[in-house]
């Protein structure tokens, strides 16, 4: 089956339970990601292969390093072994494989971020409640005490993972625009809303020497954008600005941006957010949508589990390019150009004019 994967030499908790046809290797990959996850997270997290790229390490040594416990730590190796992650000799040295390698820091197509930023607590958490929310149907809400912006809030640090995460997605979508010749139909003051550290805004500005930009988003989450922005050669032509789009926006835009956030909220909230942008923009401005847009027909489409994510952890959907149009239609937003990028995810560009 295209797109599933069996660990080193077959060995799997839940296939020596379950059994050894097809269907019981598919299923048991499927539910021995409960361990994966978490086995590949730690390690990313606690900066292993980041000590193991000069050679190998015992779990003793390792453990002083990275400021773990070494019995605990050589039985997470252990289990990583089992995994592929590491290999471990006759000595008791683990050394990195070529797949554990890639959960270096700086390593190319590292993921690192991904594996540290999209597993923290309340996604964790989330998923574990998710028979739980689909029985109960009720929204779940980001912004509520205790909720993943709340955490953020409270947590700095894991905003500052979490931003990398998605700066690793985001430098794909720039990619993807890029291999596509994409250029916004509207030009000048870019307002990128939620742009946590400024990757998509510094490839906008990059592609139209004129414009300048504005990068908005939660204290926590431009805590890396001066930096970034300053190496992406446009530190000069942004200004950063920290606030809650819920409650207003930056003035006087010609062009705003919602990347990959419209999907983190419900329609009334989408409503109070898009409505904010419209009410701020420069007469004949435009708003440039980028999401997981959901097919219109029963065929598969990671969409669909995007939506899922949203529903257990935010509370928000994903949509149809239809849906779009008629929500953000409610607001005084037309339709004027639907963009797909299909080739790794199913983002679409959506770009709007201002009524």
């Amino acid at each position: 089956m295209k797109g599933v994967t069996t660990l080193p030499d077959g060995m799997s908790l839940y296939a020596a339970i379950l059994g050894d046809s097809a269907d019981d290797s598919h299923l048991a990959w499927m539910m021995e990601g409960l361990l994966t996850a978490q086995v590949t997270s730690a390690l990313a997290r606690l900066g292993v292969p980041d000590h193991l790229a000069d050679g190998p390490l015992t779990a003793s040594e390792l453990a002083s390093r990275v400021g773990a416990g070494a019995d605990a730590l050589a039985r997470l190796l252990a289990a990583a072994s089992v995994y592929g992650l590491v290999t471990r000799d006759g000595a008791g040295r683990h050394a990195l494989t070529p797949t554990g390698a890639l959960l270096r820091t700086g390593a190319p197509g590292s993921a690192r971020n991904l594996a540290v930023g999209f597993f923290s607590l309340p996604f964790w958490e989330s998923a574990g409640r998710l028979a739980e929310t689909v029985r109960s149907g009720e929204r779940v809400n980001p912004a509520a005490p205790g909720g993943i912006y709340d955490y953020y809030q409270g947590q700095p640090d894991e905003a500052v993972w979490f931003a990398r995460a998605m700066a690793r997605v985001t430098s794909i979508l720039v990619g993807q625009l890029e291999q596509t010749g994409f250029k916004p139909l509207g030009s000048g003051r870019i307002v990128d809303v939620g742009g946590s550290r400024g990757t998509l805004l510094a490839h906008l500005l990059n592609t139209d020497s004129l414009a300048t930009g504005v990068l908005f988003d939660r204290a926590e989450a431009l805590a890396e954008a001066p930096a970034f922005l300053a190496e992406a050669g446009v530190g000069d032509r942004v200004e950063l600005a920290a606030g809650d789009f819920r409650e207003e926006v930056p003035a006087d835009g010609d062009v705003y941006v919602l990347s990959q956030t419209l999907h983190n909220w419900d329609d009334e909230q989408v409503r109070t957010i898009v409505g904010n942008c419209h009410r701020a923009s420069r007469a004949g401005g435009s708003l440039l949508v980028i999401e997981y847009v959901l097919p219109p027909g029963p065929e598969p489409s990671l969409a669909h589990v995007m939506d899922l994510i949203m529903l257990m952890a935010l509370g928000g959907r994903e949509r149809t390019s239809a849906e779009h149009e008629a929500l953000l239609g409610s607001v005084g937003y037309a339709l004027a150009r639907d963009t797909p990028l299909t080739d790794v995810l199913p983002w679409r560009v959506l770009e709007f004019q201002r009524m």
